[in-house]
């Protein structure tokens, strides 16, 4: 992971010197699916958040291209339990403020499409986590901070999309899978942050 952000970081400084570089601003909002991987549950379910965020990315006429940026997102899970022998669904949120370096690659459109895939580290900010509690069948809630959270979480992005063009106007959407590489939590057993997302946006 060190080595993948070196690169991309030398890289992004390296384009930033290269005149043939065109740079774009990007504004996206989206909807993820978060959970939860690793440790030992069973009965983890994701929950769904909308996201959003800008980006500024170097275009090179190779097709090689840099994308930094800073998105929000909420992260976490749905997880079912019982206290007492009571039936409990335990709904964990964990808004974070994110800083992805995606290194990517736009290939020779197909048409008026200029499909691209993207990958690099992110580090996220924990702002909040909270988890809520609720008695199934009842309605019973109580929500609280979660102390267990770690400030910080280390994933990995993968990404396909595409910019269309559309009245003049340069439009993008697609896909972005972030793996958690770190534990979300503080306590053993580890749990890794797992989000999909889908996003749209715009090029100018």
């Amino acid at each position: 992971m060190r080595t993948v952000l070196a690169f991309l970081v030398a890289f992004l400084i390296a384009g930033s010197f290269d005149a043939r570089a065109q740079m774009d601003g990007v504004l996206h909002i989206g909807i993820t699916g978060s959970s939860f991987r690793g440790g030992n549950l069973d009965g983890a379910s994701p929950i769904f958040r909308f996201a959003g965020g800008a980006a500024m990315r170097y275009n090179y006429p190779s097709g090689f291209e840099f994308e930094t940026g800073i998105d929000y997102v909420v992260k976490g899970a749905e997880l079912e339990g019982s206290i007492e022998g009571v039936p409990i669904t335990g709904i964990s949120e964990i808004t974070y403020i994110s800083f992805p370096v995606l290194f990517g690659y736009r290939f020779n459109k197909a048409g008026s499409i200029r499909p691209r895939i993207v990958i690099g580290p992110s580090m996220s900010f924990k702002t909040d986590s909270r988890i809520t509690f609720r008695a199934q069948g009842s309605d019973f809630e109580q929500s609280e901070i979660d102390e267990s959270v770690e400030g910080r979480d280390l994933g990995l992005v993968f990404g396909l999309d595409a910019n269309v063009p559309f009245k003049g106007e340069m439009l993008t959407f697609g896909l972005r899978s972030t793996f958690g590489n770190s534990n979300a939590r503080s306590a053993d057993p580890e749990l890794l942050n797992t989000t999909i997302g889908f996003y749209t946006g715009i090029v100018f």
